[in-house]
């Protein structure tokens, strides 16, 4: 159990990076899209007005201020901050490349991909901490597989909440 909750605050900058920018673009009000509108040859846009500069920048501040208070305040789980750093930008690098794939495979934004949704940004921020910083022994595979199950649940479940409470216009 100790194991499975230091993996949980392990990944919760990823968590909070992939919901920041939700919150934070309904709260200033005004979004760019990073990708500036750009279509690519197959007639559709790069990422989609989803994805946005204040959401990215957010997303990562935020991801990476929450794990350094985690590390400060309750486990010291990070070996450096860049590490934190790594985690947020892993979640946010995920889920752009998630947006990727979906327009790519012709789907509109906000249109469920499963899996490619709840997952996306948790196996990137993963994979990315592990080429530069290699994860912590501590974090093995069942934990590892444990923490994915869980995401996906939380991600349904945060999803009809920011739903619910009119962050977004679509339940899933």
């Amino acid at each position: 159990m100790e194991t499975f909750l230091m993996g949980f605050g392990y990944i919760f900058p990823a968590y909070v990076a992939n919901a920041t920018p939700v919150v934070a673009v309904k709260l200033l009000g005004k979004a760019h899209p990073i990708d500036n509108r750009l279509y690519l040859p197959d007639g559709r846009r790069l990422l989609g007005d989803g994805k946005t500069i204040e959401g990215l920048i957010a997303g990562i501040a935020i991801g990476t201020l929450t794990g350094t208070l985690i590390n400060v305040f309750i486990f010291q789980l990070f070996r450096t901050f860049y590490e934190i750093l790594t985690i947020a930008t892993g979640a946010m690098a995920g889920d752009i490349l998630g947006a990727f794939i979906k327009r790519r495979l012709g789907l509109p934004q906000g249109h469920p991909a499963p899996m490619l949704d709840q997952l996306g940004f948790l196996i990137a921020s993963l994979l990315l901490t592990h080429i530069l910083f290699t994860l912590p022994q501590w974090l093995d595979i069942f934990t590892i597989i444990l923490l994915l199950v869980l995401t996906f649940a939380m991600h349904v479940g945060t999803n009809l909440f920011a739903y619910s409470v009119g962050l977004k216009d679509r339940w899933y």
